[in-house]
Parts: structure tokens; C-alpha cells; sequence
């Protein structure tokens, strides 16, 4: 973990730097999420339960918080939904003209970084959400047995996440760009196959990306899992960056897709965390992983040791490395 004074010399500001990432240019060192970004909360959004609570949400699904995983779960039980073709019926949007987030926002408004980039997270997307609902062993056959009207419900769902898109921003503290959180693999493969994905789910992430495109924000994409093949889709679909996981073949996705979709690759946390690992290591690690990933641009990256110094060790060096690098494209 990075001391709170721990800042780097740079010649543009984080955020500036970032953006040059989003609108597909070259920036002038790789952006590491642990210094370069900044997530604004909002304690008066309960499309979830807020971090660390066990409680209901609007939509009325009840959460638990597990402590051990660093996360909350669906309440086992309490299901919504015995059938999820129930939904049509019994599926309840939340009113958000019943909501204010002007009070909360002015509070919030005090933790805009301008020199970070500043996230706003919106957990439980539009599948997310679907699994929320009812047991997955209905719900996801639903999906392809009644693709139809599985259709409509992700329909009404995008028109409720573009809804509390601009409530946010027209009530709630200045960000610069939204996490669309929604998993859509596990570890071995997605959920659903690509081409259903793309028949449900494609065309309302276009929506919702356009409408954060047209108040000048970004937006990242948040799933983990092996959905490695949907990166030409996420591009399609507006995504400003992809954080991906380690199952993918990121080397491969990374040439392929270029500038076109920016990905998020962690650094690899095991082996930085190999006992007696050296400096000169660790420098080599930093440097071996930009050369591989960095390509002429579109790479962000995250570092996470519970050694403060090595953790400092890692950033001075991503950014003074990256910046070599890029300083030598075209």
C-alpha cells in the first residue's frame, strides 16, 4: 500500500494522461490505477447495498456481506424470483425521483482530485443484476429459451442504468468517468456464448455508452472472467478501457486490438510477492511487463504489494520505464 504522500513528478497530470489513453492517443507513461485514479462513493446509491453492509437494495434483493472475500452476495434464499419469468410482473424499477443525491454529492464533491482521475462505480450491471434476481440455474436457460422477452428486460434495465447515469450527473459530485461493473466470465469460459451476448446485451452497453459519451465522460468495463472474445465487441460497444483478468490471452488481445480498446492488465501480484525477490527483479519484472504490454499505447495497469516501499519501488519504475518507452514511438 502506497504512503498517502507518495506522488510522482510528472510532466502532465495523471488524469490528463489518462484521458490521452481513453481517446485512443499515445500517453507519456503507462497509468497505474493505484496513483492515477480516484473513485468518488456515493452513500445514497443503494442499487447496492454500500461496501462492507448487509442490507437490501431498491430493487429489494436482500445482501450479505462476506469479510472473508471482500465482498457481498445475494442473501442465500431470498431470491426474488422463483421463476425469472416472474420478472415481467413482479420486477419492481426503483422510482429515483425519490432520491436525492444533492446533499451527499456536496460532500463528496470535497474528494475530486483534479490531478486524478476521478471514477464514479456502478456496481451490479445489467447481467449482474439478472443473476441477482432469481437462482442462475433458471435464470441463465431462461436466456436462451425466452430470448425474446429476455430482450425486453435488458431493455428496461439499460433505461434505468442511463436514468441513474444522469441523475448522478446532474446531482452528484463532478466525475470524470463511470466503472460499468458486470462479469460476464468465470474462470474457464462466459457465462452465455458470445453470440448471445451480443443479441442481449451488445446493443444496450451501446446505449448507455453513447449517453456517457454525449455528457463528455468515459466509461471503463468492468468484467472479470475468460470474456477475452467479446474485446472487438467492447470496443464496438464504447468501451473507453476493459479490466481484464490474467485467464484471457491479453498478450494476444493487446495486438490485436491496439488503441481500439484500451485493457487494464494487473501486474502479477504472486510473483512480485516471491520471498527475497531483489530490487534489480523487481525492476526487470516492470520492465520485461511494459515491453511486452505497452505496445504504442492503450495499456492502463495496477499494482497491489502490502509492501509499502516495494510498492513505491514498482510505480517510480512503471512511470520512469514507461515513459522511456513511449518517449521512443513514433
Amino acid at each position: 500500500m502506497l504512503p498517502p504522500d507518495f506522488k510522482l513528478n510528472t510532466p502532465i497530470t495523471p488524469r490528463e494522461n489518462m484521458i490521452r489513453v481513453f481517446e485512443r492517443k499515445k500517453p507519456m507513461f503507462v497509468p497505474n490505477m493505484r496513483t492515477d485514479k480516484n473513485v468518488i462513493f456515493n452513500t445514497a446509491d443503494n442499487d447496492r447495498p454500500f461496501f462492507g453492509k448487509s442490507d437490501y437494495d431498491w430493487f429489494g434483493v436482500h445482501w450479505t456481506n462476506v469479510p472473508l472475500v471482500g465482498g457481498q452476495m445475494v442473501t442465500p434464499g431470498t431470491y426474488l424470483l422463483q421463476d425469472p419469468a416472474e420478472w415481467v410482473e413482479k420486477l419492481k424499477f426503483p422510482d429515483l425521483s425519490k432520491y436525492d443525491f444533492t446533499e451527499v454529492g456536496k460532500e463528496a464533491a470535497k474528494n475530486y482530485n483534479p490531478e486524478k482521475f476521478n471514477f464514479y462505480l456502478m456496481q451490479d450491471g445489467l447481467f449482474e443484476r439478472w443473476l441477482s434476481l432469481c437462482d442462475p440455474s433458471e435464470s441463465l436457460p431462461y436466456l436462451f429459451e425466452e430470448t425474446e422477452t429476455a430482450k425486453e428486460y435488458f431493455i428496461k434495465m439499460a433505461d434505468y442504468k442511463i436514468a441513474l447515469i444522469d441523475k448522478v450527473l446532474k446531482e452528484f459530485a463532478p466525475v470524470d468517468g463511470f466503472i460499468n461493473s458486470d462479469d460476464w466470465g468465470t474462470q474457464g469460459s462466459m457465462f452465455i456464448s458470445p453470440a448471445l451476448h451480443r443479441e442481449l446485451i451488445k446493443p444496450e452497453m451501446i446505449r448507455i455508452s453513447r449517453f456517457v459519451h454525449e455528457h463528455g465522460k468515459f466509461i471503463d468495463f468492468h468484467s472479470c472472467g475468460r470474456c477475452g472474445d467479446l474485446a472487438p465487441d467492447m470496443a464496438e460497444m464504447g468501451a473507453d478501457m476493459w479490466e481484464a483478468q490474467g485467464m484471457n490471452d491479453l498478450v494476444a488481445i493487446r495486438k490485436k486490438m491496439g488503441y481500439a480498446l484500451p485493457i487494464q492488465i494487473g501486474m502479477d501480484n504472486a510473483y512480485l510477492a516471491t520471498p527475497g525477490l531483489t530490487e534489480e527483479e523487481i525492476r526487470s519484472y516492470v520492465h520485461n511487463f511494459v515491453d511486452t504490454y505497452a505496445g504504442e499505447g492503450g495499456l492502463l495497469t495496477s499494482t497491489m504489494h502490502k509492501d509499502p516501499e516495494i510498492e513505491k519501488l514498482l510505480a517510480t519504475e512503471l512511470f520512469e520505464y514507461s515513459s522511456w518507452h513511449y518517449s521512443k514511438q513514433p
